[in-house]
């Protein structure tokens, strides 16, 4: 068992705490891989209102989630919120499991389900406070380690319902999966978590305090953070989406293939997430951070030399290794940037992944014109150099 583990076996809050970050990803994990399927395939929506739906939902998601993230801050009992949008998640899943139409459908996705999304950003501040007491490096460990059980969840979850929903007509049934998980997660933050310790710490005034974050935010420093690790985001939301494309249209490959190579990175990543870990102990941050966009934009430039379906599999274990530290290792340095703002700190991720969606749907549409789908691997490679360049000249001018 790595150090980070027996840090957090060692310590119960963070124990419950990993659990329900497991749990929440069930939920995000059983619905989004089927989320245009179910709502073009079952129930009958065109494409132009699922794609105006998907932005009003991410919006939504990345206000609530930013929002309740910083006022998060000022709250001592992050219990009650935690179940009661949880709770919201439930009803929004649950609605459209038991009443499957399109207006159900809308209404939960845009206006109900952005709710429990934000439940990442609160347990994941909590877990941040947990960790309050360790070394920056231990913490930055912790919180890697932490970070890699959602993406378990990603690997259980999908591969669970595919067997149990094998003979299914539809895929609704991953909206009622969906619904339990959200539910056990509120039961647990009312049962499971612990009150916090009693703070001597006087906190602003609410208004105050809020917009004071949100000036943060907006800062020259801050948004060329979010800018260039947006674009570091975007190379790996890139490649899911031109990798599938060039194995089955252009290299002849199934998409068994597709099944059997997205499968394989999943594995790969979690015990790569916890290497990262381990070696936050004696690497800095920013040089992982680093290392990892520069390996992955290197990864995708073979995906411009492929000639077989074979070659994939081969790119699987650079592409997962360098994926593993992307998407674990940004939340905490954001968090690191307000060490005693949690909230405000894990706000940033789900601002980071609504613009690298962005940056790779803006990427993707001139690259897949212009240069088709291979000639769009480069495009990656350029992104991870200016997320790079833009990372590491804000910390010049901060240092």
């Amino acid at each position: 068992m790595s150090s980070s583990l027996r840090q957090i076996a060692a310590r119960p809050q963070l124990v419950v705490l990993s659990i329900m970050i497991f749990v929440q990803g069930c939920a995000y994990g059983s619905t989004l891989p089927y989320l245009g399927v179910t709502a073009i395939g079952a129930l009958g929506m065109s494409d132009q209102a699922f794609s105006a739906l998907t932005v009003v939902a991410s919006i939504m998601t990345v206000a609530i989630s930013v929002s309740l993230g910083i006022l998060s801050d000022g709250m001592g009992d992050k219990r009650r919120m935690i179940a009661v949008l949880a709770l919201a998640g439930t009803f929004g899943y649950g609605a459209i499991f038991l009443f499957p139409s399109i207006p159900v459908f809308v209404v939960a996705t845009a206006l109900i389900i952005p709710f429990a999304q934000a439940v990442h950003s609160l347990l994941f501040a909590s877990a941040r406070i947990e960790t309050a007491a360790l070394s920056p490096r231990d913490t930055a460990a912790v919180n890697t380690t932490v970070r890699s059980f959602m993406s378990a969840s990603w690997v259980v979850m999908p591969a669970v319902l595919g067997i149990v929903l094998a003979r299914s007509p539809n895929m609704l049934g991953a909206w009622g999966a969906a619904a339990c998980c959200t539910l056990i997660v509120s039961v647990s933050a009312l049962l499971l978590l612990a009150a916090p310790k009693p703070s001597r710490e006087k906190t602003a005034n609410g208004d105050t305090a809020f917009f004071t974050a949100l000036r943060e935010l907006v800062r020259a420093d801050m948004l060329v953070r979010m800018i260039a690790m947006a674009a570091v985001t975007g190379t790996t939301r890139l490649a899911t989406m031109i990798w599938p494309l060039i194995l089955t249209l252009e290299l002849g490959g199934s998409t068994r293939d597709v099944g059997f190579i997205a499968a394989l990175i999943a594995f790969i990543e979690i015990p790569f997430m916890l290497l990262a870990a381990s070696l936050l102990k004696t690497v800095n941050l920013l040089t992982l951070i680093v290392g990892a966009s520069l390996l992955y934009g290197l990864h995708m430039v073979g995906y411009a030399f492929a000639t077989e379906p074979w070659h994939f599999y081969m790119l699987a274990l650079p592409g997962a290794a360098a994926a593993a530290a992307l998407l674990s290792l940004p939340i905490t340095y954001f968090q690191d940037l307000f060490p005693t703002k949690p909230g405000l700190g894990t706000a940033f991720m789900p601002i980071n992944s609504f613009l690298g969606n962005a940056v790779s749907a803006g990427t993707f549409a001139a690259g897949s014109h212009y240069f088709g789908y291979q000639g769009t691997a480069w495009l990656g490679l350029a992104l991870a150099l200016m997320g790079v360049s833009g990372l590491l000249l804000v910390e010049r001018r901060s240092a």
